[in-house]
């Protein structure tokens, strides 16, 4: 009785472990189709079933094709020729390995012939629905593609939530496709009844008055309601600097007669002093370093105070700046005081700086412009070449810029304009006259799959004898020069412009100059370039150009856009070559 039952058992045995194995092959499709076909086929979710057996996979291998066409037709084949060929069977040493194969023939898409989209409710209205449409991922003529589908009633329902019909109902959703004709109709529509606003604003803290945070709103109670704005909010109260949190919190089970929702916003305050220390080194200016200390509030109304001392081989500077916030976001009035000694290869200065400016945005053409205008008054001790002097200069300026980047660290795609117009007159606060304007620019554009080519200029110019000013008497810092890591590479710092008689670089009333650049990346984050530079500071435009070239590393380091260069001065008898290294962003 023992033997016999010990036959069936290892007989049993024996047939768990001979278990059929099969092997599936799928022609005619690739990608994403094939991921599907995969997902709908039960053959192969079950091919590593632990009791698969020939009964089992000529069952699965039956329903296959219809399982296949099921699988297809969310990418709009509702022709498709399948063909199924027989199961083969290859006796292995213990077990069968079964091979199913299945040859797709896809044909022609179905196409979508109507596409009827309806909005009930306030959204008619809405100023924004014929861009919704106009951006729709349904098109008539296009390919029934079900995932398209499913965005199109996602795109619904966000924009719904952005923009505040929040009762909002899809009503009806279907596909019809007629198999006669080959073509599909998509039927849309949606209730979205009535619109929210946002109610009664409050701030949850003690620390500012409500006047101040009024000007951090993207909106105003009664204002329909708009989700990016309630986002723009909180990114405006935390870059601000004064608060280390801010939640708004908009409830919207209370509401009142016109649909307006209370906002509450509570913010947490940063702690009032900041202190900021930095090391680093750039071929213009050698080892430098800096110490900062910031005030981030000193009252109510959200003014702070900041002071840097910056020490380098060639540079010490003292900088305070007392910062007045004005009644919009982008608005603000600073007051400066500072100290700079720079002494160069060419040139010595002591200079003490006074001065005011307001910062605000002015819309010119409907586009946008960073302008401030600013007053300074500049007292300068120097001496460069053989000229000495005291200037003492009071300079109205007025400065706009331009920025429109997909990213101001490192830019595929992006430009930047800037003009700068000052001035002075000898009698009225200045020692001497002149009147400066200097325009700068840069564009960087995105060429083949891993390069883009940058593009530099700027150009300066200095009206002096016209105002019956003396050049001479003009100090170092209002005078043009070329050359350095951020002008034309190859050169030192400053040591491009006009001569004296004694050979000696003075600087000179105009400035020029021009680069381009090729970089290509070559691993994440690393790419190399390659340069060429053109410029030169002049009196004359018959003055020559200096020209520099050469190649460069760039990384994208944790701390900022790093850029070492090799130039050569191709001007230059001998061809120098001078290293340049600088940190910072493109724009």
């Amino acid at each position: 009785m023992k033997t016999i039952f010990t036959l069936i058992l290892l007989t049993f045995s024996g047939i768990l472990l001979a278990t059929d194995k099969i092997e599936i092959i799928i022609e005619g499709v690739e990608g994403e189709i094939l991921d599907n076909v995969k997902a709908y086929l039960s053959i192969e979710e079950q091919k590593e079933h632990p009791r698969l057996s020939v009964r089992r996979i000529k069952r699965l291998h039956k329903q296959a094709p219809e399982e296949i066409e099921q699988a297809l037709q969310p990418f709009g084949y509702y022709r498709a020729k399948i063909t199924t060929a027989e199961l083969v069977e290859s006796k292995q040493t213990d077990y069968s390995l079964w091979q199913a194969k299945y040859i797709i023939e896809l044909g022609e898409p179905l196409k979508i012939q109507i596409i009827d989209i309806n909005f009930q409710g306030d959204a008619k209205e809405d100023d924004l629905l014929p861009k919704l449409l106009a951006n729709f991922p349904l098109k008539i003529g296009d390919t029934l593609v079900h995932s398209n589908y499913e965005k199109a009633k996602q795109l619904i329902s966000s924009f719904a939530e952005e923009r505040g019909y929040f009762n909002t109902i899809i009503t009806k959703h279907n596909i019809y496709i007629d198999k006669d004709t080959y073509t599909a109709k998509i039927e849309l529509e949606a209730d979205t009844k009535q619109r929210y606003r946002f109610g009664e604003i409050t701030f949850e803290q003690k620390l500012f008055k409500d006047e101040f945070l009024q000007r951090f709103l993207a909106f105003k109670p009664g204002d329909y309601y708009v989700g990016s704005k309630a986002i723009a909010l909180k990114n405006n109260l935390i870059g601000s600097d004064y608060f280390a949190t801010a939640d708004v919190n908009i409830n919207r089970t209370v509401f009142d007669k016109d649909l307006q929702l209370p906002v509450n916003i509570v913010l947490t305050p940063r702690k009032p002093n900041k202190y900021t220390a930095g090391i680093g080194y750039g071929t213009d200016t050698g080892v430098r370093g800096s110490l900062g200390w910031e005030r981030r509030y000193f009252n109510r109304y959200g003014h702070r105070f900041s002071s840097k001392l910056e020490l380098s081989e060639i540079r010490q500077s003292m900088t305070n700046r007392y910062t007045i916030p004005l009644s919009t976001l982008d608005s603000f009035v600073d007051i400066t005081a500072g100290y700079q000694n720079e002494t160069t290869d060419i040139s010595e200065s002591e200079v003490l700086l006074l001065g005011i400016s307001k910062h605000h945005t002015r819309d010119l053409f409907g586009t946008k412009l960073s302008e401030v205008i600013g007053l300074e008054y500049r007292d300068e001790r120097f001496a460069i070449g053989s000229d000495t002097g005291h200037a003492k200069l009071l300079m109205p300026n007025i400065n706009w810029t331009y920025i429109k980047a997909d990213n101001r660290v490192y830019a595929l795609k992006g430009y930047k304009i800037g003009l700068n117009v000052r001035g002075a007159m000898d009698g009225f606060g200045s020692n001497t006259s002149v009147l400066q304007t200097r325009l700068d620019g840069k564009f960087i554009h995105k060429l083949f799959k891993n390069s883009r080519i940058i593009l530099r200029g700027e150009m300066g110019n200095s009206f002096v004898s016209i105002l019956d000013g003396d050049f001479r008497e003009l100090p170092p810092s209002v005078r043009f020069f070329a050359g350095g890591d951020r002008s034309v590479r190859g050169y030192d710092y400053q040591a491009l412009g006009p001569k004296n008689v004694e050979g000696q670089v003075v600087g000179g009333k105009n400035l020029l100059v021009g680069s381009a650049e090729y970089e290509h990346t070559i691993i994440k984050d690393w790419s190399l370039a390659v340069f060429y530079d053109i410029g030169n500071a002049y009196n004359d435009v018959t003055e020559t150009m200096k020209h520099g070239a050469g190649i460069g590393v760039r990384w994208q380091s944790p701390v900022g856009l790093i850029r070492i260069d090799v130039a050569a001065a191709l001007s230059e008898n001998s061809t120098p070559v001078r290293l340049h290294i600088t940190i910072g962003p493109d724009f």
